[in-house]
């Protein structure tokens, strides 16, 4: 009871944070707040003109409010990329931070009926699905916007005919301006660590779960390290899914032979979790692990706490330059991802589809600028976007020689002690932005985190990736409201086995459970959700 009570008490101050923000019209920009109009606009909308001639910077822009996914890269003070864009496209953006859509604030958002302007998000993720966002009025169809005003997103479109199939629902509908990887983005992150400490017990690199365990007992038992393993739980794949793979599954939906599996389900993962619980158990597992953070972590791996995690390649880097800098003579590398035997290759490892979903821009259906928006999201597609976007600002970040762009001093041995990567987070967007990204091929201050990679790369697990799909409506709010609870349902599950709460017989309970709690049909629809993408 005492639970609930906490529960509606802090709903409600979500309330009236959201309203204060609706009074004082912190939202609304010069876009205004016209909450009247909820149908989509068409070729008929008169905010739709036939093109003309068109070329940045656009005269009189407008200010733009933009809102993304992630509260802590919410892109608020970026700094100089901001600046160059404002300056190369003439349309300002002020910045509103980031409410994902599982986090309650973004119920209230949408309830308020006062948007952002244009909402970087995973609309594949929204209750209902895209069509659903645009049948309640809350975004634009953008079929005929991209038309009028996207002459560099419709090229993309036509000459790749790969990426124009994920972006779009089974009817033919775009919904956002996307986020689409490259092929060297699509891995960027796996097994991290301390070569220092294998170097001095005498160990190689580990590839096998045996030579893991015994990696982490040496690294407790001789290096004093309080938790071996660390890792953090804000994205549920860098917790102890790094060692999923081993067992030939991976915590999530994947395609197998034809068939979507999901893998809680599948024998393999109980003998994962078994693993997982006797290395918690030895004390190989931080104790805290699921509750860490990033900063956390850091701190644990780079004081002596911890020898092990599970990272993006960039981590690697940070760890390194800090150990460069107070001298403490510590080395950090990529380890590949684990097997059960030598030399097999890992059925799962980090990789992302093309088309995640995430960092999409959606733009809001009653928005009083919709050109200058198309304009501002379209002008990443053009040739000199995607040049500002990799590569970040010639002459500052870069130069050109012999036709190819190579990056400055500034940024590879940055004055202020600096990594490449917190460089160019300053001066270019790299990821988590509406564009099409190109593999920057940016030298790292560290070879370990060049090679990491393509150290991470060597696994199976592009066969079995689920394509974006896009369930109906009526499939999707069918498979938002089984997914909450299962979702939910399964973290704790799989925690508590873990950390010892339960024993690994509770896993036979789970599977139980979630048949129980309608995963068999979430399976048939995901299937036939999957089929329709493929006759796309």
């Amino acid at each position: 009871m005492a639970a609930k009570k906490l529960d509606w008490l802090r709903k409600g101050w979500i309330v009236i944070f959201v309203f204060a923000l609706l009074a004082t019209g912190c939202f609304g920009g010069e876009s205004g707040g016209d909450q009247g109009a909820t149908g989509a606009p068409g070729k008929s909308d008169p905010r739709i003109e036939e093109g003309q001639a068109f070329s940045y910077p656009l005269e009189g822009g407008p200010t733009l409010t933009l809102m993304t996914e992630f509260p802590d890269m919410g892109m608020p003070n970026r700094g100089p990329i901001d600046q160059e864009y404002e300056k190369r496209t003439g349309i300002k953006i002020r910045h509103l931070g980031g409410v994902p859509m599982s986090d309650d604030k973004f119920d209230y958002l949408l309830a308020s009926g006062n948007l952002p302007d244009i909402f970087m998000n995973n609309w594949l993720e929204f209750p209902g699905g895209p069509e659903k966002a645009i049948e309640q009025g809350y975004i634009l169809p953008l079929n005929d916007v991209i038309d009028r005003y996207a002459p560099n997103f419709k090229r993309v479109l036509e000459e790749n005919p790969d990426i124009d199939k994920m972006v779009k629902t089974d009817s033919g509908v775009y919904y956002a301006f996307p986020f689409i990887r490259s092929e060297q983005g699509r891995v960027y992150g796996g097994p991290i660590v301390r070569k220092d400490w294998l170097d001095e017990l005498g160990l190689s690199v580990p590839t096998t779960i045996e030579e893991w365990h015994a990696a982490l007992k040496a690294f407790k038992e001789k290096k004093g390290a309080q938790s071996p393993l660390t890792l953090r739980t804000l994205f549920l794949g860098e917790r102890t899914a790094g060692f999923a793979g081993a067992f030939g599954v991976m915590g999530n939906f994947y395609v197998e032979d034809g068939q979507v599996k999901y893998g809680y389900l599948e024998p393999g993962y109980r003998d994962y979790l078994k693993t997982m619980s006797e290395w918690y158990d030895e004390g190989l597992i931080d104790r805290d692990y699921a509750l860490l953070d990033l900063e956390t972590v850091d701190k644990k791996m780079t004081t002596g706490i911890s020898g092990a995690t599970i990272g993006w390649h960039a981590y690697i880097e940070k760890y390194n330059l800090a150990a460069s800098t107070n001298g403490s003579g510590a080395r950090y590398t990529a380890a590949p991802y684990p097997t059960l035997n030598e030399g097999e290759i890992p059925k799962f490892g980090q990789l992302d589809n093309a088309y995640p979903g995430t960092s999409s821009a959606a733009i809001k259906a009653t928005t009083k600028n919709l050109e200058a928006a198309v304009r501002w999201l379209d002008y990443a597609y053009s040739e000199e976007g995607v040049m500002l976007n990799t590569f970040g600002i010639e002459g500052v970040t870069y130069t050109m020689e012999d036709g190819k762009p190579d990056y400055t001093d500034f940024v590879v041995s940055n004055p202020d002690g600096q990594s490449s990567d917190q460089v160019m987070l300053q001066y270019a967007h790299q990821t988590n932005f509406p564009m099409i990204q190109r593999d920057s091929e940016l030298e790292w201050k560290f070879e370990e985190t060049n090679q990491a990679l393509q150290i991470w790369k060597q696994t199976n697990h592009e066969h079995y990736l689920l394509p974006p799909i896009t369930p109906t409506p009526e499939e999707a709010s069918e498979l938002s409201a089984l997914m909450s609870e299962i979702s939910e349902y399964v973290k704790d599950a799989e925690l508590r086995i873990v950390m010892g709460v339960d024993p690994i017989g509770a896993y036979d309970e789970m599977v139980e459970q979630l048949k129980a709690m309608g995963i068999d049909r979430v399976l048939a629809i995901k299937q036939a959700a999957y089929e329709r993408y493929r006759e796309r």
